[in-house]
């Protein structure tokens, strides 16, 4: 974020208590190491205190899944993790959506062994690949945003991709 001059606060998951820990003007959540119950439950209350409150979220990687399975989307395990660079095929754009870079194709890292199976009621996908359906989704009234890659490690696609979501 500092290379897009944003001014940002880090909060580990540990450090958020209640609803009222979620007074910010957006929210990324981020990937994990780990699969822990508490994680997964403050980060399913953060998404729908945003979601209530009309706060943008953009879920990177876990976040794009913990946000699926929060909204009512599904999850399934890959046959085998990916991890490195790959090409997302990016369509389905509404003429408003300036998230992405305005091209066919980006070049993103990923480091997952999880797809988002199913995306929940009211997103829309708009980007795939050969190892993932739905690699960016949408809701079309709400501003959220899951992302199945890293932004933050995907060169100028993913820098582009953080700057405009940082503009909502």
């Amino acid at each position: 974020m500092k290379t897009l001059g944003a001014t940002y606060v880090y909060k580990k998951f540990y450090e958020l208590t209640g609803r009222s820990s979620v007074q910010y003007e957006k929210v990324i959540l981020s990937g994990r190491s780990k699969n822990r119950r508490d994680i997964n439950v403050t980060n399913s209350k953060i998404i729908q205190h945003c979601y209530l409150s009309d706060i943008p979220v953009l879920g990177i990687c876990y976040g794009a899944e913990i946000m699926a399975l929060t909204l009512g989307g599904s999850i399934n395990r890959m046959h085998a993790p990916v991890q490195g660079m790959v090409t997302v095929s990016v369509s389905g754009l509404s003429d408003d959506s300036l998230l992405v870079p305005d091209k066919k194709s980006l070049y993103v890292y990923e480091s997952h062994g999880y797809c988002i199976a199913r995306i929940p009621e009211g997103f829309i996908s708009v980007a795939s690949s050969k190892f993932c359906k739905h690699e960016i989704f949408i809701h079309q009234k709400k501003r959220l945003i899951g992302v199945q890659f890293h932004p933050e490690k995907s060169d100028n696609d993913g820098l582009v991709l953080l700057s405009n979501f940082i503009k909502i």
